[in-house]
């Protein structure tokens, strides 16, 4: 019995029904160790294959710089001078006019919410405990947890239609996929992942960091038009069926 033969025709129509495809998942994020899961279904026309997956995140508030209040700690005071108190209402000011803030959340309660910390551009100088001059002051903090360096999350994919888990526990962002500031943000699955038309893909996500803002995870990879079990298979077929007469005896 001799193997099909499959003309260079054919490869090219194959070549021409693949199409490249990403899967998109959206979290928000708020830093309070929660659990969040969504789920994507699979369209009919064509089964889905997954060749890797990546992040990115936005902030929900930037990087700021801000100090304590002028009115409260003057020029030449140390590190030591400067009070919770003085640093919200500075915050408060800093944070006040961000449009973030503008859809219903006190400045405030970010400040409280995400922490505040030394600003890494100067804070060799602030720890020296010497006398700072005000333009030193005026930027000695930054919010902690707004960077997109800082954050970390767990993940865990999952083929509902099979039931079948592709991690033996949830994987820690920085471990599986690197950091969002663009070093090594994604990463490849050897062998790739197959899913079946109408199947339901599934991503968990645990906040592991007091990172606030919005998460976005794509599956990316490709669909292969006109299967055998497909709309677009039926069509095709359909289309390139030609009748063969019956032999005369």
């Amino acid at each position: 019995m001799t193997s099909p033969v499959i003309s260079p025709q054919i490869a090219g129509d194959a070549a021409r029904r693949t199409i490249p495809f990403d899967y998109s998942f959206q979290y928000d994020l708020q830093g309070q160790g929660r659990v969040l899961k969504k789920s994507v279904d699979v369209s009919v026309e064509a089964a889905f294959t997954a060749v890797s997956i990546g992040y990115g995140v936005i902030p929900e508030i930037q990087s700021i710089e801000f100090g304590p209040d002028p009115g409260e700690i003057a020029s030449g005071s140390t590190l030591g001078d400067v009070t919770l108190l003085s640093l919200m209402q500075t915050a408060d000011q800093a944070l006040a006019n961000l449009p973030e803030i503008a859809r219903g959340r006190p400045a405030s309660d970010a400040v409280l919410l995400q922490g505040i910390r030394l600003n890494p551009l100067i804070a060799n100088l602030a720890l020296q405990r010497g006398p700072l001059p005000q333009r030193v002051l005026d930027r000695l903090f930054r919010l902690a947890g707004s960077g997109t360096s800082e954050i970390q999350f767990l993940y865990a994919l999952t083929d509902e239609g099979t039931g079948r888990s592709f991690q033996s526990e949830p994987i820690l962002n920085t471990a599986g996929l690197g950091i969002s500031n663009g070093d090594r943000p994604f990463r490849y699955f050897v062998p790739p992942i197959t899913f079946a038309p109408r199947s339901k893909i599934s991503l968990e996500i645990t906040e592991a960091s007091n990172f606030v803002g919005k998460l976005h995870v794509s599956l990316q990879g490709y669909k292969v038009l006109g299967g055998a079990d497909s709309p677009t298979g039926r069509i095709l077929s359909g289309a390139r069926h030609v009748a063969t007469p019956a032999r005369r005896r």
